[in-house]
C-alpha cells in the first residue's frame, strides 16, 4: 500500500483551528466516518486511544501520527489536519503537534499499518516538506507536496 494511492482531498483539512488533541481527533474520526473509511467513529476514535495509552505518536517537530486498527475501518485511509497553531500533544520532544496524520487500518492490515507508517515518518523527516504543509492553504496542495 502506497501513500500516494490513498491520498484522499475529501479527509485532508489544512488549517484548521481547534485547540486541543481531543478535539483534532474527533474531528478526523468523523471525517472518516463521513467519507466512508470507518462505519463507526466512536469505535474507531476508541482504538486510537488504546494506541495512545501504549506510546506517544508525536514524532517531534510538531508532527503526530496517530493510529488505530479497528474492525469498523471498511479501507484504510489516513486523515491529515494541519493545524492555525499547534497542540498540546505527548510527542518525543515535547514540542506538541500542528500536523497531524491519522491512520485508519483494519485489524487485519498489519503489514499496510506498519508500511504507511514508515512512508509517511519518511516523508516527514524532511523539514522543507513539513514546512511546506504547514503553509499548504489547499488540500490539493497537501497531496502533492507528500506525492512530490
Amino acid at each position: 500500500m502506497e501513500l500516494a494511492n490513498i491520498l484522499d482531498e475529501n479527509i485532508i483539512f489544512p488549517k484548521a483551528d481547534y485547540t486541543n488533541k481531543a478535539e483534532v481527533l474527533q474531528e478526523l474520526s468523523e471525517l472518516l466516518e463521513k467519507e466512508s473509511y470507518v462505519s463507526d467513529a466512536s469505535e474507531f476514535l476508541e482504538a486510537v486511544y488504546e494506541r495512545e495509552k501504549e506510546g506517544v505518536t508525536g514524532i517531534g517537530n510538531l508532527l503526530a501520527i496517530p493510529h488505530g486498527k479497528s474492525e469498523s475501518v471498511q479501507k484504510p485511509g489516513v486523515a491529515i489536519i494541519t493545524l492555525n497553531n499547534k497542540v498540546d500533544w505527548e510527542s518525543l520532544d515535547d514540542s506538541g503537534a500542528q500536523i497531524v496524520f491519522l491512520i485508519a487500518v483494519g485489524t487485519e492490515n498489519s503489514k499496510n499499518h506498519l508500511k504507511l507508517l514508515s512512508q509517511i515518518a519518511r516523508k516527514l523527516g524532511n523539514d522543507d516538506i513539513n514546512t511546506a504543509l504547514l503553509s499548504a492553504q489547499k488540500k490539493e496542495e497537501i497531496i502533492k507536496i507528500l506525492t512530490s
